[in-house]
């Protein structure tokens, strides 16, 4: 790991994360303000142009580049911190949430996909203000009732992919114990008179990933010792080294993959009688039940990864056992930890997704602005790329992120104290290539169906 001085001192800074903060509330307004009265045409209106094709595009990519920085500086989190400050009750988080956090988001997150294909949220203005007001109703309500940061700990969709995301980023955020073992107010967490304590209950020193830390810079400028360290690491690096596997970090790697998936399929000319047969499986009309089809499907696409999981969790096991007769290899911890090996691959299926829209659509914003003051080039087109270029640069994303996953497995392959390493992965191997392989047949069909 390579420190990174200048990382910490912008975490120091009294400008961050508060300037950039007023920036994306002002930015929410806008686009909170076009969703509702604006365009309902996603193509022009300047609000869902920057959301749709720009923003959500390049999320992922800035969880491996930046980590959860986003979180910092996030609107609704803003909100909710002056909301807290302003008349905040302040209660614990209910053990319920702590309890079953990671399970909510990923309900959560299956949720908004499903209503956002079904009631066409992402090309609809006014569903996507609906949605946002959705979203801030529930940060107000968390502000106001519970302690620092609820809300984002253990209910916000998108903080669960950012969980998952930035243990395969850049940044790590962490402290030196021998500077902490004589602090005893622990201003890293419990915050100071000028600066809060950690918003997401983390305490630096026992902090074991970067799941978690949203790196809003509070615990170094509350930290006298100058104990806390920023460094930069090599990518994925934390996913074979933290010391503890996350069964909800596996499964939502995998349902994740899953969305991607039936996402590409949804744009192939395939899609239509994929539907029809669904329907006729399922003995209704495939269109006038199409939330119900689109339901049956996207479940089968998510379970696809997640029992290619377990199946090669189990294989995996039985080989343990083979060579090491003494050993307890269980299904369910082998799919928790190799199930991090996911997390690459999921990541690059989104980027290279994000991809397909930033460089096909974002040229759409510009052209939005000028339709909002009247000025709109009727004959522009949205791409900025030819399709010719676009699908091979996401191929080349999505293999380096299926090559980061076979080497994370194999990585995590060798933490066990068993002969023939390569053998015990073996299988996580076979499917990441099924898996990746199914990711390129998604993408040269849509490259041969739009020449």
């Amino acid at each position: 790991m390579i420190e990174a001085s200048w990382i910490k001192t912008v975490l120091r800074s009294r400008m961050y994360p508060s300037l950039l903060q007023w920036i994306t509330m002002g930015a929410f307004v806008l686009v909170l303000v076009l969703a509702l009265f604006g365009p309902n045409n996603a193509g022009q209106n300047f609000g869902m142009a920057l959301v749709w094709f720009v923003w959500w595009p390049l999320m992922p990519l800035s969880f491996l580049l930046a980590g959860r920085s986003w979180c910092a500086v996030c609107p609704f989190a803003c909100l909710m911190d002056r909301v807290q400050q302003g008349v905040g009750v302040r209660l614990p988080a209910p053990l319920f949430l702590r309890r079953h956090g990671p399970w909510i988001i990923a309900a959560l997150f299956i949720l908004v996909t499903y209503v956002d294909e079904v009631w066409g949220i992402h090309s609809n203005a006014r569903s996507t203000g609906y949605l946002l007001l959705m979203v801030l109703a529930l940060a107000v309500f968390f502000g106001a009732f519970f302690e620092r940061r609820t809300f984002c700990r253990y209910v916000c969709f998108i903080g669960g992919i950012a969980a998952n995301y930035s243990r395969a980023g850049v940044i790590q955020l962490g402290a030196e114990q021998d500077r902490c073992r004589d602090c005893v107010t622990q201003p890293c967490y419990h915050g100071s008179q000028n600066t809060p304590g950690c918003p997401v209950f983390l305490l630096p020193p026992g902090l074991q990933d970067s799941s978690m830390c949203h790196l809003c810079g509070n615990c170094v400028k509350n930290c006298e010792p100058d104990a806390i360290r920023v460094s930069l690491r090599r990518p994925t690096a934390e996913l074979w080294e933290s010391p503890r596997p996350h069964v909800s970090a596996a499964m939502l790697a995998a349902v994740v993959i899953g969305i991607v998936m039936i996402e590409q399929s949804a744009l192939l000319r395939s899609w239509s009688p994929l539907l029809e047969a669904t329907g006729r499986l399922l003995h209704i009309d495939s269109y006038v039940y199409y939330p119900l089809v689109y339901g049956v499907l996207l479940t089968t696409f998510m379970a696809v990864p997640l029992i290619g999981l377990v199946l090669a969790g189990f294989l995996s096991s039985l080989v343990i056992r083979s060579l090491s007769r003494n050993a307890r290899a269980r299904v369910l911890e082998n799919f928790a930890t190799f199930g991090s090996a996911l997390i690459p691959l999921a990541l690059a299926g989104h980027v290279a997704h994000g991809l397909y829209h930033l460089l096909t659509r974002s040229r759409s914003v510009p052209f939005a602005f000028l339709a909002m003051i009247s000025r709109f080039p009727g004959s522009a087109g949205a791409a900025w790329l030819p399709n010719s270029v676009v699908f091979p640069a996401e191929m080349t994303v999505l293999v380096l992120g299926a090559g980061s996953s076979v080497y994370v497995a194999y990585r995590l392959s060798r933490r066990l104290t068993v002969p023939s390493s390569w053998a015990v992965c073996l299988p996580h191997g076979v499917l990441l290539l099924a898996l990746l392989a199914a990711n390129l047949y998604a993408v040269s069909m849509m490259l041969s169906e739009m020449r």
